[in-house]
């Protein structure tokens, strides 16, 4: 008789998660940290782990407010236990993300006594094309989901009538979310509980019981946030104080400072996120509509997703992470379409699709290295469309990516039965996700490597001499060179008199729109362009032209 961990070994196994958690493990080990935002949150979190504050974190030096520390307090624990590596830190990511697969699952078999929904909503989850891409980014909103995810499972207690650690739940899951990324964890988790009357007959049957838990919970969440915000507020000071309670919530509801597109643009961008069900998953327009009248689930899932995205299309500022921690409910619904006898899923539009891409990507690395003689390119190419930086790293990447994903599509097309297709369709979509993040770890991964000009910013700064980068660089090369001394910044407008008053200093920096003349010291690949060091004298003994017309901290605004 084999033991509990050995059947359930066997049931991964036998069920393709186990497939689903190797399929991403190369790209959680080998991409490395992507400019510039998530070698920016290394950043804090090397300096969290510098300085020994784990209070208030800071980047460059200064005190960073953009986000709350969970995510930093989490890399520093995955790097006591693993090493001071990016993967070590990927690697947390990922399993956060299979904590968010496993809880949607439990809580869709909360929902429905049919096991086959639950399997279902795993597998329509687990193979969206988005949330595959972000399984080990290095970003706030996997975590979140995680955190939306245990407040739902509290908000499910509640229903059963279990107040008591459905309200612990709740408020944990809301202190994790607004430690992770701010109040909105309280619209992607909270609203599902509000709008219970119309889902939940416990609602409707005790409302003064459910919202005064509700409200405890909210309490609760706050209190765990407090915990940490109150005691860094005052060892921050008013600055710091005003940004966290201030600037991360009222200002980013009421008017986003980044990322500002029209209303309508995630209408756009769902349905490429949800790839490949947007392509195949069909159903008669009545199995989209007969659950909301007859089933409770359908209402939760529809409770838990729309409220909160038709906030986030009113919100100006939009990133398609923003929506990672809603999927699980609309996975839960697609799931319960699916149910219908006349709902199917058909993977040959989708297996058309990564056909054509593998061929394109298979195809461009040529494309990239003849660009100049190939009618229609060679106009991009003199234009400056197309820059010999961006073609030589195209064509650097390894066609034999294209070929792989090619294989894959065509694999698909020879695919019989839907339920066998639901799963390898969602398998085949994760296999495509890590074949592109993998090409693109080869492809560009050696012009994002920084630790050769990190290692030259630390040497100048060790040797005593004056060193500051023109323009913000947002902690770029702080933890790939373990820098202890912060990079001092300086503008344009402010370039010449910084030379004159530190002759024997460099300047760096990885934009390529300033107009210096004067030849550099070093130069290095960067992404499609260069990062350049000059002595402070070779700019001094130069004039410089007007500055660009474009702010120096406009050039990537904070995710």
């Amino acid at each position: 008789m084999r033991s509990a961990p050995e059947r359930n070994f066997l049931r991964w196994l036998a069920d393709g998660r186990l497939l689903w958690l190797l399929l991403l493990l190369p790209v959680a080990l080998y991409l490395p940290a992507l400019p510039i935002d998530e070698t920016r949150y290394l950043a804090v979190a090397w300096e969290m782990r510098l300085h020994g504050d784990f209070l208030v974190p800071h980047l460059n030096g200064a005190p960073y407010s953009d986000k709350p520390p969970l995510l930093f307090w989490l890399i520093n624990l995955g790097w006591l236990v693993a090493g001071m590596n990016a993967w070590a830190v990927r690697l947390g990511v990922l399993a956060a993300s299979l904590a968010s697969l496993l809880l949607c699952e439990r809580l869709v078999r909360r929902l429905e006594p049919d096991r086959a929904v639950a399997e279902r909503a795993l597998w329509l989850f687990a193979g969206m094309i988005y949330f595959a891409l972000f399984s080990s980014a290095i970003m706030f909103d996997v975590l979140l989901t995680t955190c939306v995810l245990v407040a739902l499972h509290g908000t499910l207690d509640l229903d059963a009538q279990r107040w008591r650690r459905g309200t612990l739940l709740l408020a944990l899951g809301f202190g994790l979310g607004i430690l992770t990324k701010g109040p909105v964890a309280l619209l992607d988790a909270g609203l599902a509980a509000a709008l219970a009357p119309w889902w939940s007959a416990t609602a409707r049957a005790a409302k003064r019981r459910w919202y005064a838990c509700l409200a405890l919970g909210v309490l609760g969440g706050a209190g765990v946030a407090l915990a940490w915000a109150i005691p860094a507020a005052l060892a921050g000071g008013p600055e710091y104080a005003n940004a966290i309670f201030l600037h991360q919530t009222v200002d980013r509801m009421a008017r986003s400072f980044a990322h500002r597109r029209p209303p309508w643009w995630y209408l756009l961008v769902l349905p490429l996120m949800l790839l490949p069900w947007t392509l195949s998953l069909r159903a008669p327009w009545r199995a989209w509509c007969e659950n909301v009248h007859i089933g409770k689930s359908a209402r939760f899932a529809i409770a838990a997703f729309a409220p909160a995205f038709g906030v986030f299309c009113l919100v100006s500022g939009k990133q398609p992470h923003y929506l990672l921690p809603l999927l699980p409910a609309l996975a839960l619904y697609l799931a319960l379409v699916l149910g219908d006898a006349r709902a199917a899923v058909r993977g040959r539009p989708f297996a058309a699709l990564l056909t054509l891409a593998g061929i394109a990507l298979a195809a461009l690395p040529y494309l990239a290295a003849h660009a100049s003689a190939i009618a229609g390119l060679d106009r991009l190419v003199r234009d400056g469309h197309l820059t010999e930086s961006f073609l030589g790293v195209v064509a650097g990447v390894w066609p034999w990516w294209g070929v792989a994903l090619t294989l894959l599509g065509l694999g698909l097309l020879t695919l019989r039965g839907a339920h066998a297709s639901l799963r390898a369709l969602a398998l085949a979509t994760v296999a495509a996700a890590a074949l592109a993040e993998l090409a693109l770890a080869q492809g560009i991964g050696p012009y994002v490597d920084v630790s050769v000009a990190a290692a030259r910013i630390r040497a100048i700064q060790e040797s005593g001499r004056p060193i500051a980068h023109l323009a913000w660089h947002h902690g770029l090369f702080e933890f790939a060179g373990r820098l202890t001394q912060p990079l001092p910044k300086v503008s344009f407008a402010e370039l010449p008199a910084w030379c004159a008053a530190h002759p024997d200093g460099t300047v760096v920096t990885f934009y390529t729109k300033y107009p210096i003349a004067a030849p550099p010291e070093l130069e290095l690949p960067y992404r499609f362009g260069r990062i350049r060091f000059w002595r402070a004298r070779d700019i001094a003994a130069q004039t410089l032209p007007p500055a660009p017309l474009k702010p120096d901290e406009d050039e990537s605004p904070e995710d």
